[in-house]
């Protein structure tokens, strides 16, 4: 079940969801927005991706500011991340989600990557942006980026992200990590 405005207002003051930081006009009918965060991560070209080795393709650090956004050119892809800082709890499914404004000029902030997992503890969450549409897109750091939907699971998820989530301890905009994305002959039988 897809949770209200009033909903998350309760989840939040028991705990089960913490954004930091969170202000109240932020919250809508059945979600919450939010916002870019100040560091990007460009992939540089010319590299070939192989999920098989440990490291992946270099990437350059890009710091934007409200006197110098990044200007996102048709057809470019980067990495970034949440003003906010999020913490999931058990008994919560998490989707980001572009906001329908950004979409209608081009810009998805997330390719296939919306779920966030129970678990995930206080950190933010890395987005992938795209510019799709025509024209180039300035990224300012704190402008409304995305709208995060939220489930009640059925039960209590038994893991947590962060006991064993690749990604548990990035404190910001995160490289991709290769370690386990072929499957085994051991898992095959």
């Amino acid at each position: 079940m897809m949770l209200s405005n009033e909903d998350i207002k309760r989840i939040i003051e028991n705990g089960q969801l913490k954004v930091t930081p969170f202000n109240d006009k932020w919250l809508r009918s059945s979600g919450i927005t939010m916002h870019l965060g100040e560091e990007l991560l460009k992939p540089r070209s010319g590299f070939v991706v192989d999920v098989r080795q440990p490291t992946p393709p270099p990437y350059d650090a890009i710091k934007i500011t409200l006197d110098k956004p990044y200007s996102l050119a048709p057809g470019e892809f980067l990495l970034g991340h949440t003003f906010q800082n999020v913490t999931v709890g058990a008994t919560l499914g998490f989707m980001i989600e572009g906001r329908s404004t950004l979409a209608r000029v081009g810009l998805t902030i997330v390719q296939t990557a919306m779920m966030v997992y129970p678990g995930h503890s206080d950190r933010p969450v890395t987005l992938e942006l795209a510019n799709h549409g025509p024209n180039p897109i300035l990224l300012y750091p704190r402008m409304k980026i995305a709208r995060v939907v939220l489930f009640e699971l059925k039960s209590p998820s038994s893991e947590r992200y962060d006991d064993r989530g690749k990604y548990r301890d990035q404190q910001s905009v995160g490289l991709p990590i290769f370690n386990d994305e072929i499957m085994s002959d051991d898992e095959i039988r």
